[in-house]
């Protein structure tokens, strides 16, 4: 909310619609710097989450029941961070 408010307070100067034309271009490209900032490349990010998954369900299959016990945590953690 403060990026909003600091964007939509600048003054500019011209008739009511063009203000708010140029008001609200500046603000979408603030908000894109933002988000991705904020939050990186969240497609990358589920992408890895998928393959890291994919890798621990293979093991699962090839493993022994100690090993197995931690990569099932591993797999419901990662199942967990997918939809976070």
């Amino acid at each position: 909310m403060k990026l909003i408010n600091d964007y939509w307070k600048n003054i500019v100067v011209g008739c009511l619609m063009f203000i708010l034309q140029h008001k609200l271009k500046r603000l979408k490209i603030e908000l894109r710097s933002w988000n991705k900032n904020s939050f990186g490349n969240v497609q990358n990010e589920v992408i890895l989450k998928q393959t890291s998954l994919l890798a621990i369900q293979q093991s699962l299959e090839t493993v022994s029941s100690p090993v197995l016990d931690m990569l099932i945590c591993q797999q419901n953690t990662a199942k967990m961070e997918r939809f976070l």
